[in-house]
């Protein structure tokens, strides 16, 4: 039995679909990448956040502006720390006056969300009471503790003591960036 010979035309559908295809799966591809970075940036700039969470208190408690002065909303904050192009062309006092109220912005913001989270902990069991408690003490306690004083105070092994702070990070992202960190 021979071959049936395809016309020109059904081959050219043929390569037409096949290429819309590709094309669909390259965009749901990148489109994938996209969440995934967006989601690798807000942990990384949650990490930033509580892990010098202290500095930006001190310096908020003792700038001379407030977060008061802020027109700005967290929200605007947020999207600035997002974007890579963060630095505008600022008079250097008017750059550190904004820093000053910015920084005294989003230490109230994740006071607050900690706040949040420890409620969030204390209802809903053991475990993640002992990740707030965990976290709090490595970042937002007055005194520091090491992750070796967590873990005898709290009689686990160092890295669950590591754990805690990945989950706990995790949890804290999406409450300081919002329906974002779960979206996008």
């Amino acid at each position: 039995m021979g071959r049936k010979e395809l016309s020109p035309e059904h081959i050219i559908k043929i390569a037409v679909r096949a290429g819309i295809e590709a094309a669909q799966k390259q965009i749901e591809f990148e489109r994938n990448k996209a969440r995934k970075q967006a989601k690798d940036n807000r942990l990384h700039n949650t990490k930033l956040l509580i892990e010098n969470f202290r500095m930006f208190k001190v310096h908020s408690e003792k700038s001379i502006y407030s977060a008061a002065d802020c027109e700005e909303s967290i929200f605007d904050i947020l999207a600035m720390m997002s974007d890579k192009q963060f630095a505008k062309a600022e008079s250097t006092v008017e750059a550190i006056k904004n820093s000053a109220i910015r920084t005294a912005v989003m230490v109230s913001h994740i006071e607050a969300m900690v706040e949040t989270y420890n409620i969030w902990c204390e209802r809903s069991g053991d475990e993640n009471k002992r990740r707030y408690r965990v976290i709090y003490a490595l970042y937002f306690a007055d005194e520091a503790k090491t992750v070796d004083e967590i873990a005898v105070e709290e009689s686990i092994d160092r890295s669950t003591v590591y754990r805690d702070v990945k989950k706990a990070t995790e949890m804290l992202a999406s409450l300081i960036f919002g329906i974002n960190s779960l979206i996008e």
